[in-house]
């Protein structure tokens, strides 16, 4: 796929174009500096469907940027994941110096997988472990002294006063402490971004100009920077940390998921009609019960590390403090509608309606809820009555004014947000990809999500770009995304899941979504100004998922991986990720002593070398390259013998794709899959499977992130004449900064396409 260079630089409007001589574009755009610069980002738009539906003429927005401006295909990072790709393009560095080279990661001096976008942790609350003793005393000193003075002024009677004081020390003190010792925590949650590398907009900012950056991936915790405001898009958790956790209310015994690997929960009610009293289930009371059970058993192991949790659990259901803080809500129920009530307000739903959004209040206890209250956001779908009564609900995000760990930049641009548009999804992964793939929902369901979200976004586009006072605007939709990881199974008639019925009603979802992508820049292009540079990008692309390869099995058959016990089959699930509890679980039946190899994540395997990793067996030098090659070869050679196929395109090492990397914490190689493979659903969490190959039984039936970038590369457009034809995501940061005529940053990766 080649460029198709435009006839000159366009104006940001349908029409109208600025004619400059050939010979001397290159030198007056490497000097441009334009009043805005406008950066729509399209998560996983695909350049060979984007090239496919402009020829049919569904996307005559795009045709028309591409032939006044520039169109290329865009070489997405390798791996073409969606957090990689996104942080090199606010970076414009390299995966191994961003350290965002997949949706997980090893934690480090371990074996066990952490989500690579947030480094979750803790930090002191006031005092810490001396809040008792010096929020008493303080107490005891403030009133002791305010009394000792009031009474002395009022009775003259300095024994009296004195006496008094010392009866208001002793009580205020001692309620005070006691009040600190029940309801204040020694240390609250915390979490940082463990992305390098400063973005382009901050480099903007600090130049003077005024930026706004809308769910942009990685982002999160949302950066307070002066000229700045920023709404964090993927890395931002529901209430319960996850990613995203929708529940199920049923009143069908029956219902449940043998295989539950996208942390749905199923809650069951006790009838189908009249009052049923049932509970949101809210997040993890982390400060009152994980922290302290997580201190009982800090340095133990084994039976002593057992006992000592099942102690300090014990004590704490003792005293009543619960694991989790659900919040009670009613469902009342008849033959043809559901009203539910939570926190007192109620909405009445027929089926196949959803309601609007309830604001949840989460309990802690009084000191807490009257200094820094908890609020969430949910909303429900009536999905049937008959046979049994089942409700959806959503994952339970923030409120948009609840920021315990900030979601935009100042945080007081979420109260600025919810008036010019409401309520919103707080959720960094706003759309329910998870209902679907557990067959609790069908897909009308999710196309009705997707569009709800997508909308709510293009209203934030439409004012923000309406108001013009940004020199830098940065906005991602992801619902590109989305919809061809939920429908590739209805559009691709070679996939497993493949039903033809299905696919006559949702398979044009897929240009769909890409027909909206050509409205939503057409809108953008009748907004901006004459002097306004429009850059249209994507992360990545797309390809059929209909087999999954799992490594770890592979490396056992081969000899590269010992187990104890035979393989793991149990399975594990995002909430195992999320609710961690014992992380030991993982790899629980290797034989590190034996073992040269693991896989971990969308395609990463990691050498077991000596010095690095906890029961390394792999010298350092000549053993450790000798272990690589035998597995670039083997794995290069692998062929699927059901299809065929060779289901490993390439396999990287790791300095050959990365540079300037942190060699404890990078893979030592990167298996790129080949068309219609991916990493298997057990592979990426670190299990062992019985099989090598599988079909892909899963909705979640399209994806990129273990793909060879080459298959799937993004799509750039411009209405400004780029001077370059083969641009990677890194090179948009210098581009974008040029454009502004901001100074360039030096050590990036990324290279201007002006020159």
């Amino acid at each position: 796929m080649t460029s198709r260079p435009g006839r000159g630089l366009a104006s940001g409007r349908p029409g109208r174009v600025l004619w400059i001589g050939a010979a001397f574009l290159p030198i007056l755009l490497g000097a441009a500096s334009y009043d805005r610069v406008v950066i729509l980002g399209f998560d996983g738009a695909d350049a060979g469907l984007v090239e496919r539906y402009m020829a049919e003429g569904r996307l005559p927005q795009l045709k028309a940027l591409r032939d006044e401006g520039f169109y290329a295909p865009l070489r997405p990072t390798n791996p073409p994941q969606t957090p990689v790709s996104w942080a090199s393009f606010t970076t414009g560095l390299n995966p191994g110096r961003t350290e965002i080279f997949d949706f997980l990661r090893r934690t480090d001096g371990t074996y066990l997988p952490e989500f690579a976008m947030i480094k979750t942790g803790r930090k002191t609350l006031l005092f810490g472990a001396n809040n008792v003793a010096v929020l008493g005393s303080i107490a005891a000193i403030g009133l002791g002294l305010f009394v000792l003075v009031a009474v002395f002024v009022l009775l003259r009677r300095p024994g009296v006063a004195l006496l008094l004081a010392m009866v208001a020390a002793a009580s205020g003190g001692g309620g005070s402490a006691f009040l600190a010792a029940r309801y204040l925590p020694k240390e609250v949650p915390t979490a940082s971004n463990p992305r390098k590398g400063q973005p382009f907009w901050s480099a903007a900012a600090d130049a003077g100009l005024t930026t706004r950056v809308i769910n942009v991936p990685a982002t999160f915790p949302a950066e307070d920077h002066h000229n700045e405001s920023m709404l964090s898009g993927l890395g931002v958790p529901d209430m319960r940390g996850r990613i995203g956790s929708p529940s199920f209310y049923t009143s069908d015994p029956s219902l449940a998921l043998s295989d539950n690997q996208f942390s749905v929960e199923i809650v069951h009610l006790k009838s189908k009609r009249g009052t049923l009293d049932t509970a949101i289930l809210g997040p993890l009371n982390q400060p009152f019960y994980d922290f302290l059970v997580d201190d009982a058993v800090r340095g133990l192991e084994g039976q002593a590390r057992t006992a000592a949790r099942a102690e300090m659990e014990k004590k704490l259901q003792a005293r009543g403090v619960p694991r989790r803080l659900d919040v009670p809500f009613r469902i009342e129920a008849t033959d043809d509608q559901a009203t539910i009530d939570v926190a007192g307000v109620m909405q009445t739903l027929r089926v196949g309606e959803w309601s609007q959004w309830f604001v949840v209040p989460i309990r802690v206890n009084p000191i807490v809820d009257r200094l820094a209250g908890l609020r969430g956001i949910i909303r429900f779908k009536l999905l049937s009555l008959s046979p049994e009564l089942k409700l959806y609900a959503s994952p339970l995000n923030f409120h948009p004014e609840c920021q315990p760990v900030p979601f935009t930049g100042p945080t007081s641009f979420a109260r600025d947000l919810v008036q010019e548009f409401g309520l919103f999804k707080t959720l960094g992964w706003p759309i329910d990809t998870w209902s679907l793939p557990s067959g609790l929902t069908d897909e009308r369901h999710f196309v009705e999500d997707m569009e709800f979200t997508a909308e709510k976004q293009l209203q934030m586009m439409r004012r923000f770009l309406q108001k013009g006072d940004d020199r830098l605007y940065v906005q991602v939709f992801d619902f590109t995304d989305r919809v061809g990881h939920m429908l590739w199974r209805l559009f691709d008639p070679g996939h497993p899941l493949y039903d033809a019925r299905l696919a006559a009603q949702y398979a044009n979802e897929i240009p769909k979504s890409y027909e909206r992508m050509d409205r939503i820049v057409g809108e953008a292009r009748q907004t901006i100004g004459p002097r306004t540079a429009l850059i249209i990008c994507s992360d990545h692309g797309f390809a059929s998922f209909r087999r999954g390869v799992n490594y770890n099995t592979w490396l056992v058959k081969n000899g590269f991986m010992t187990l104890r016990q035979g393989s793991s089959t149990g399975g594990k699930t995002l909430e195992d990720l999320f609710d961690k509890g014992e992380l030991g679980e993982f790899f629980r039946y290797v034989d590190w002593s034996r073992t040269r190899a693991y896989a971990m994540g969308l395609g990463n395997i990691y050498i077991n070398l000596m010095g690095r990793e906890p029961q390394g067996s792999v010298v350092p030098g000549r053993d450790y390259d000798d272990v690589r090659t035998a597995l670039v070869q083997k794995l290069e050679a692998l062929v699927d013998p059901e299809t065929g196929e060779k289901p490993v395109q390439r396999v990287y090492r790791r300095e050959e794709i990365y540079s300037g990397y942190d060699p404890r914490i990078v893979p030592d190689l990167r298996a790129a899959n080949s068309r219609h493979y991916r990493i298997g659903w057990q592979t990426a969490l670190g299990e062992v499977p019985p099989k090598i190959f599988e079909d892909n039984l899963k909705a979640w039936s399209g994806d990129h992130c273990s793909n060879d970038p080459s298959l799937v590369p993004g799509v750039l457009f411009s209405n400004v004449r780029l001077a370059r034809a083969d641009p990677g995501i890194a090179d948009i940061y210098p581009t974008v900064l040029a454009l502004l005529g901001v100074p360039p940053v030096e050590g990036i990766d990324g290279r201007s396409l002006l020159r």
